[in-house]
């Protein structure tokens, strides 16, 4: 799934792959669009949190694309108001 990120004064193209989606709502692979976007949009801020720590480590002019993985998703340290990796409910992380 495309979607972008701004970086400073630049808008990114990334894209999360549908593993990292079907990963991060515990969904059953092969799973259709319909659940992959619903993934995306639930986990969305999260997803953007991994883009970004992912561009902070590219070369400052990178043009992208950013490619997430579940691996890339599971990075993010916990934040609040960010869901919890995995997890098939509303569960959010609390604040450390």
């Amino acid at each position: 799934m495309r979607f972008e990120v701004r970086d400073r004064t630049r808008r990114i193209v990334c894209a999360v792959s549908d593993e990292a989606l079907e990963a991060v709502s515990d969904l059953a692979a092969p799973s259709t669009d319909t659940m992959r976007r619903r993934s995306f949009d639930r986990f969305r801020s999260l997803i953007d949190t991994a883009a970004k720590l992912k561009l902070s480590a590219m070369p400052g002019d990178f043009p992208g694309p950013v490619l997430l993985t579940s691996d890339d998703l599971r990075r993010v340290p916990a934040e609040q108001g960010v869901p919890v990796f995995g997890s098939s409910s509303w569960t959010m992380r609390r604040a450390s």
